[in-house]
């Protein structure tokens, strides 16, 4: 079995993809969520549900329970990776089988490159986990608790994007960050770390007006939308690029 959360929720069986309904989708994202372990029933049901529980909603999840393990199950008689433990339930995936396990490998793993001094590494390794999401992590979900959990990854996701961006500075890719990082404070126009970054990368390429005009339009941003100032190192960079006292062999850790 191969499974998808990184965009719609999804699973594949060999070369055939399993048909599912939303429960079905909300049930799969919570046990993959939470791979390996056991997951009781009142937990699915409020997941599922929230405060608008069904009549008899432990019949409700044991039902839903049924006809999902029916199409996770490769064979007739085979045991299937949904199982029953006395706690409640538990999804086996294998190793590798989670776009989310490999992404998070995969993140680490540049995390790493970047901080030993390895970027051109660490870009091959970000691309790579940017590569498997393919839309809205938990995409066909629905539920409080899921729409809380697909923000968390959206924030992962985010924060990789970022360090991409880093990376490509580091081995001097400032145009290619520019467009990253310029696509993505558009898309989140009080993000604040991603703003650092783009000044930097600006001011790296030899854009001072540009860098300094990613700040002005942040900060009205902020003030508008949430009524704050920038935080303190973001104006600091500010402060160092008008001074012309920020350099390029220090601007790499100037936004951190």
């Amino acid at each position: 079995m191969e499974y998808q959360i990184l965009g719609v929720v999804e699973v594949r069986a060999g070369t055939d993809w399993i048909r599912l309904n939303g429960k079905q989708r909300s049930l799969l994202a919570l046990l993959l969520l939470r791979a390996g372990q056991s997951v009781p029933v009142p937990g699915i049901a409020a997941a599922l549900w929230g405060d608008s529980l069904p009549a008899a909603p432990d019949m409700r999840v044991r039902t839903l329970v049924s006809e999902l393990r029916k199409k996770l199950r490769a064979a007739p008689s085979g045991p299937g990776p949904l199982v029953t433990r006395p706690s409640g339930y538990t999804l086996r995936v294998a190793p590798g089988r989670l776009d989310l396990d490999r992404f998070s490998s995969l993140a680490d793993e540049a995390h790493a490159a970047l901080a030993a001094g390895q970027p051109q590494r660490a870009v091959g390794a970000y691309d790579a986990a940017l590569r498997l999401w393919r839309g809205t992590a938990l995409g066909g979900t629905s539920g409080a608790l899921l729409a809380a959990e697909a923000a968390r990854l959206e924030e992962l996701r985010l924060r990789t994007q970022e360090e991409r961006g880093e990376a490509l500075m580091a081995i001097g890719r400032h145009s290619e960050a520019i467009r990253q990082l310029g696509s993505l404070t558009a898309d989140h126009p009080v993000r604040e770390r991603a703003h650092a970054l783009l000044m930097r990368a600006y001011f790296l390429a030899g854009y001072r007006r540009e860098a300094l005009h990613v700040y002005h339009t942040l900060r009205r941003n902020l003030v508008s939308e949430l009524g704050l100032e920038p935080m303190h190192s973001l104006r600091r960079l500010q402060q160092q690029i008008l001074s012309g006292t920020l350099h390029p062999e220090t601007a790499d850790g100037a936004a951190r």
